[in-house]
């Protein structure tokens, strides 16, 4: 018979739990990656400015840089889309997953620090009105990466919060190579780091001097010009706040307008606590109002540089808005616990009937926009996979670039030339002339056809080369000319 150590003796863990202990462990970051991976059963396709960070991901592959045409450069994208372009046509994808867990990831860090600041209660309504908002929806369906910003930029708060100020520097880093608003910020947070932690010498100085040499040497090698991304942030859309009477007052009144009657209900809770003494803690309290001061201040960035000639997109004020969100959802939450008397809404049944009647108010206002904005996502993701049909069918890539110069509508410019796979350059959005192939679309349900093809001239020799998904390409072919 074996001695009893030999009957009891221990084994090795099976490698095979490992995996959920993690999923424990890091249930939230599961949570957002499952979702992201749901949203992929709706059609799904990049907007304008995420084509042309996939296309300069693949031209960098190549070491064939060029960002003359197209949108301002931003580092973040495409030091992912570059390795995604090893992937080939699954690149588009890849980064729109990523764009899209940073939106989710986003709504998660809006709950944590509602949480964090005023319960359950805060957090579900700082999260609810910022992930049905518009222009998180669109932004992060699509592609653009206001989602990311969000998330990086609260989740360099939540660290510094839990004490960890270097891990919150290299967050904040992120996030100023996403958007030039960042950079006063991190710069300031940068030098308290330095005199708070020497030993973040090297950290500090390493993310001072990224933060220039990867916003302006790509822009030197792909254009020539070290300033190309500020030029062309002073070329904005006829509709832009640029071109008002008063830029500034546009561009306040374009945020004042990105909040429903909830989240000013919220406000107003959170501004009437503060004066009866029943907020947040005080030193909650400090947090928070210099959260709404950098807000103020990001604000204010984006209406000066309008009023100097830049365009003054709503999407550059994603991130002060959802700080503002998350100071209406403290204001609820806050209001909720005084009225129980008690520090905090006592855990249980209890506190999850408050949050999801928080939730639901704070929803309604915002909720009838889905379904538009879906309607709308869902139309574009259309649309560009209906170009990769109407390519095949007349005849691939190379026949279609081989036909003459490449024209298309102003906003298609960046799929056309992924699809075709040119430069961007190479892809017009001017009036056509011969010899040329056109690929006309409607840019929206209600519009029509376009690029027109009636510079052309005469139609005899105007040939349909192929039509599907919604596209239809035609050209007058070099030797028809």
């Amino acid at each position: 018979m074996a001695p009893v150590q030999e009957l009891t003796v221990s084994r090795a863990p099976v490698p095979a739990l490992a995996l959920p202990r993690i999923a424990v462990r890091h249930r939230a970051a599961v949570a957002v990656l499952a979702l992201t991976a749901l949203s992929f059963l709706a059609p799904s396709a990049p907007t304008y400015d995420p084509w042309a960070w996939i296309i300069w991901g693949r031209e960098i592959l190549h070491l064939d840089l060029s960002t003359v045409d197209g949108p301002s450069w931003k580092p973040l994208p495409v030091l992912l889309t570059t390795p995604f372009a090893l992937f080939g046509g699954l690149a588009p994808d890849l980064w729109l997953f990523v764009a899209r867990a940073g939106a989710i990831a986003g709504v998660v860090m809006l709950f944590r620090l509602g949480r964090r600041w005023g319960g359950v209660p805060a957090g579900v309504a700082a999260a609810v009105p910022y992930a049905l908002a518009p222009w998180t929806v669109r932004n992060g369906a699509m592609g653009n990466s206001e989602g990311l910003l969000v998330a990086f930029g609260l989740a360099a708060v939540d660290r510094h919060l839990d004490g960890r100020p270097r891990a919150a520097f290299a967050l904040a880093l992120c996030a100023a190579l996403l958007r030039p608003e960042t950079w006063p910020f991190v710069g300031a947070y940068g030098l308290w780091l330095l005199w708070r932690e020497p030993r973040a010498r090297a950290l500090v100085a390493a993310g001072f001097a990224a933060l220039p040499a990867l916003w302006l040497l790509p822009e030197r090698w792909g254009s020539g010009d070290l300033l190309r991304a500020a030029h062309r942030a002073q070329s904005p859309r006829a509709n832009s706040p640029a071109f008002a009477e008063d830029p500034v007052r546009a561009v306040l009144d374009q945020f004042t307008g990105m909040f429903t009657p909830a989240v000013w209900a919220g406000l107003a809770a959170l501004v009437l606590l503060i004066l009866i003494r029943r907020g947040p803690s005080r030193r909650e309290l400090v947090a928070l109002l210099a959260l709404l001061g950098g807000a103020a201040v990001w604000v204010a960035e984006v209406a000066l540089m309008t009023s100097d000639g830049f365009s003054g997109n709503v999407r550059y004020l994603v991130l002060p808005a959802a700080v503002v969100c998350l100071a209406a959802g403290v204001g609820a939450g806050s209001l909720v616990r005084a009225l129980s008397r008690g520090r905090r809404v006592a855990a249980g049944p209890a506190t999850f009937v408050v949050a999801a009647v928080l939730g639901v108010a704070f929803a309604a206002p915002a909720a009838h926009r889905v379904p538009i904005d879906v309607e709308a996502v869902t139309f574009q993701a259309r649309l560009s996979d209906g170009l990769g049909v109407a390519v095949a069918r007349a005849g691939g890539a190379a026949r279609v670039r081989a036909c003459g110069d490449v024209y298309t509508g102003p906003f298609q410019v960046p799929v056309v030339a992924w699809q075709l796979g040119l430069h961007t350059t190479l892809v017009s959005s001017l009036v056509p002339v011969r010899p040329a192939v056109v690929l006309r679309v409607r840019p929206n349900p209600s519009a029509r056809p376009g690029p027109s093809v009636r510079s052309l001239g005469d139609p005899s020799d105007l040939r349909t080369l192929g039509i599907g998904g919604g596209w239809r390409i035609v050209g007058v072919c070099r030797g028809a000319a």
